[in-house]
């Protein structure tokens, strides 16, 4: 059966479910991005493909969170573009988010999908999600767990395979204080620490554009539009998605419409088509098309801070690649019997100085997202929940206790030279709570605003499949669809979801 589809964004989603339903000759696909559309390695820009360049904002939707935070320069700056304001860093180019991110193919785990169906969605289990995890992995590691022959090229640095000394150190200095030593950390054992893997090849990272898009292009039956902002959707009388259109005006007629435009963009999109909370509907005179109080709900992020240290320049030596390793513990302390709820990964951008961001992977915080206009050029008000809930500051400084321990222990002695953030006078729990308040920032992986479960519960926006509940022919596929957020970065369980939705959904047999 012919179809027209219609999916919008090209990001982590979006990039390959265009990839997938173009194989099939009787789809008809058009991919619409905001952002620039670049159409082969040679034309991208040098930051988009250095996997050792992130936290840039050359292509970047610039987005505020309305978190309070303390104005002061003594707060961390990296991936802060003004002081005092959390930014809310989302990809605008092919790729999306992918095309910007540290390029870290940390997996989701078990535990992951057993929040989900503990949440009624049964259809996202362990053993359904593995064979797409699979799917699109080209790991040399192989194994049970792990696909060959994908997509997406993985890379570790790992002892006489470029890993540098000094994140050898961090790795020694994680098992003095009793951390487990993983060679594959996207292995059956995900607690302790190891190599990163990377969704790299040759220091260029493999964002969903390069590794499913580039080898699509060819396809009389895929037409990618870049710098074309998505506006609205339009339906039939009787609730039927019927075509896409466009901020100029521009409408593309559809018989399947996918909304791919992360957890910010996606939740926006609805709520200017007539779907999302009665209230903001009637505030903005929005014409209602089907009330859905969970749109732009839900939202969860990880929070994270900064510590920081002066290192020794010499000691430390070359600064690239600047992240290798990471640290997944549990705020319980190495020897307990906790849930892996903190990541700390060290990195070196700068001389002299090495960053150890520390995140909460288990946040109990929520936020919010909500259009404040029809206008598709006006910014959405965004509110991540940064440690809204005291648990999640209570975990962060049991984390930063922890990580002290470990950069102040004798593998680092030759490399680290002082804490200077938050500082040795944060020394009691008040003071860290302080710090840590005044600090906050964002590991960039918010989800779950347009959230998946069963019909009339108060988060839900979509089904299992994605489908918009009230409404025919119209999907979201992406982070915003996600019941819970995983205890990783987010980017690879993205490609996962929609690789799982062109199989299952988007062929339309």
């Amino acid at each position: 059966m012919a179809r027209r589809i219609v999916v919008c964004g090209g990001g982590s989603a979006g990039a390959v479910l265009a990839a997938r339903l173009s194989e099939h000759p009787s789809n008809t696909v058009t991919l619409v991005e905001a952002g620039q559309d670049y159409r082969t390695p040679e034309e991208t820009a040098p930051e988009v493909l250095d996997a050792d360049q992130f936290g840039f904002t050359t292509h970047d939707w610039g987005y505020e969170s309305a978190d309070h935070v303390v104005d002061a320069e003594s707060i961390p700056m990296f991936g802060i573009v003004q002081q005092g304001i959390v930014p809310v860093l989302r990809g605008k180019v092919i790729g999306g988010s992918s095309s910007v991110n540290g390029a870290n193919a940390l997996r989701p785990t078990p535990e992951d999908f057993a929040r989900w169906t503990g949440l009624g969605n049964d259809r996202w289990s362990w053993d359904q999600v593995l064979p797409y995890l699979k799917k699109l992995e080209d790991d040399p590691v192989g194994g049970e767990l792990h696909g060959t022959g994908g997509p997406v090229h993985i890379e570790r640095f790992t002892e006489g395979n470029g890993l540098r000394p000094v994140m050898s150190a961090f790795l020694e200095a994680c098992a003095q204080a009793g951390h487990p030593i993983h060679q594959d950390i996207n292995g059956a054992r995900r607690r302790g620490a190891g190599p990163i893997p990377f969704n790299r090849r040759n220091g260029v990272r493999q964002s969903s554009a390069i590794a499913y898009l580039g080898p699509a292009r060819h396809r009389e039956n895929l037409t990618v539009l870049g710098g074309r902002t998505v506006d609205r959707v339009e339906f039939t009388e009787d609730g039927t998605a019927r075509a896409v259109i466009l901020a100029d005006g521009t409408a593309l007629e559809a018989d399947v419409v996918v909304l791919s435009a992360g957890a910010i963009g996606s939740p926006a999109i609805l709520m200017r088509s007539g779907i999302g909370p009665r209230r903001l509907l009637e505030e903005l005179s929005i014409p209602e098309v089907q009330p859905l109080e969970g749109v732009g709900r839900n939202l969860r992020d990880h929070p994270m801070v900064y510590l920081t240290y002066a290192v020794d320049e010499e000691a430390v030596g070359e600064l690239k690649p600047p992240l290798q390793t990471a640290l997944a513990f549990s705020s319980a302390g190495a020897g307990g019997e906790g849930e892996v709820d903190l990541h700390a990964l060290p990195f070196t951008m700068e001389p002299g100085v090495m960053l150890v961001p520390l995140a909460v992977v288990r946040p109990y915080s929520l936020g919010r997202v909500e259009i404040t206009s029809r206008a598709s050029e006006a910014d959405p008000s965004i509110r991540l929940g940064l440690f809204d809930h005291p648990d999640d500051v209570r975990r962060m400084v049991a984390g930063i206790r922890q990580v002290r321990e470990i950069m102040g222990s004798g593998p680092l002695e030759k490399y680290v030279r002082a804490e200077t953030w938050p500082g040795p006078e944060a020394a009691t729990d008040a003071d860290l709570t302080r710090a840590v308040l005044q600090g906050k920032n964002t590991y960039c992986h918010a989800v779950g605003t347009c959230a998946m479960g069963g019909e009339g519960t108060p988060a839900a926006v979509v089904d299992q499949a994605g489908k918009v509940h009230g409404v025919d022919a119209l999907y979201v596929v992406d982070a915003s669809t996600m019941p819970d957020i995983p205890a990783v970065p987010t980017n690879t369980t993205v490609m996962m979801m929609a690789e799982r939705w062109a199989d299952q959904v988007g062929r339309g047999d």
